[in-house]
Parts: structure tokens; sequence; C-alpha cells
């Protein structure tokens, strides 16, 4: 990759990261992008995910 995109991808990383979210757009974005169903449970492909974010 070229070192100028590579700065660009650091760039949006950086914006997405101090964007402000709400809860309801983070489930209906993660829903969109099939990897939680409609009662907010990881999908199977996505199942290892639940490690990595649960509180417990």
């Amino acid at each position: 990759m070229e070192n100028d995109q590579v700065k660009l991808l650091k760039d949006l990383a950086k914006s997405i990261k101090a964007e402000k979210k709400d809860r309801a757009k983070v489930i209906k974005s993660l829903q969109s992008a099939k990897i939680l169903t409609k009662k907010e449970n990881f999908t199977a492909a996505y199942s290892n995910l639940r490690r990595v974010v649960t509180n417990k």
C-alpha cells in the first residue's frame, strides 16, 4: 500500500473513532452488516466476538 493510502486510512480511522455514536445507531449498523440479529445476538459467523465485547 502506498504511504499516502496508509495516511488516508489512518486519518479515516481517527475521524470514525472521534465521532459521537449512540447505541441505537451502532446496533442498527451492526444489524445491517449481519453481525447482530434483530434480538441483538451475534450471528453464527461472528459468535466469537461475544468473548471480546461481553462485560462479564
